[in-house]
């Protein structure tokens, strides 16, 4: 039995939740601002390291296609020789 490839992929972390407030509140203290985008910049983060991701997959999926494309012009080659060969001999 083959084994399997270990992978080496990279774990995108989850972004961290942000504390609500009371609604009636109206002034933010500096920490809170000062968290609330330690937060946001985390999440951009993590977008960034998603779209990196797909960008990848893409990548693949057209590399795929591609050598996909390659061997169906070569299997079709050999199926336009095999026809001609057989044709020759009937």
């Amino acid at each position: 039995m083959a084994k399997g490839r270990k992978s080496t992929r990279r774990s995108i972390p989850k972004a961290r939740r942000v504390k609500r407030s009371r609604l009636s509140r109206v002034d933010v203290t500096r920490a809170e601002y000062n968290a609330i985008v330690d937060v946001l910049n985390e999440r951009n983060a993590i977008l960034n390291a998603l779209r990196q991701a797909i960008q990848r997959l893409e990548r693949f999926d057209e590399v795929q296609l591609h050598r996909t494309g390659e061997i169906q012009m070569e299997l079709d080659t050999l199926k336009r020789t095999l026809e001609k060969l057989t044709g020759r001999i009937a």
